[in-house]
């Protein structure tokens, strides 16, 4: 069967499709200046449906010596649970290897247990917390959970 999506690399082109997706599917979306900074400057792959082009997934690394670190990831809302995600991230991870990457790192909210769940399926270990690092649309702050995943 063939997936009804197709991952490829993003680039600046894709900013439009990339802010609408994020508007529409993250809690704490990014400005499209944020966006169109990373899609300028760190590495960056999608998932757009086959027949609309829409885009369902996004995913923003970067690279410094020997780690990279994911920056975010973001799918649709309405087409989670299919493994886009997964997939993002097993691309990025493989990357990152290529890339001659020893370890990956990432920060996710304490309170995202599917990701923290993904995170640790991929071989993800929690290293770290950022206390009251992150804001609540409620008011508040949340922890930050730092994860690392050594590639070699």
């Amino acid at each position: 069967m063939t997936s009804p999506f197709v991952l490829r690399t993003a680039d600046l082109s894709d900013l439009d499709e990339i802010v609408a997706l994020e508007q529409t599917s993250d809690p704490h979306p990014w400005s499209a200046s944020l966006i169109e900074e990373a899609l300028l400057n760190r590495q960056n792959w999608l998932f757009e449906c086959c027949e609309s082009k829409q885009v369902v997934g996004w995913l923003t690394a970067s690279l410094l010596f020997d780690q990279s670190e994911l920056e975010l990831v973001v799918t649709d809302h309405n087409k989670r649970r299919q493994g886009l995600a997964k997939q993002l991230l097993q691309q990025w991870l493989s990357w990152a290897l290529e890339q001659g990457c020893e370890e990956g790192l990432l920060e996710v909210r304490e309170s995202n247990h599917g990701a923290i769940a993904l995170y640790l399926q991929l071989g993800f270990e929690q290293v770290g917390l950022r206390k009251n690092y992150y804001s609540l649309n409620e008011g508040g702050r949340e922890n930050a959970v730092l994860m690392t995943c050594k590639l070699k």
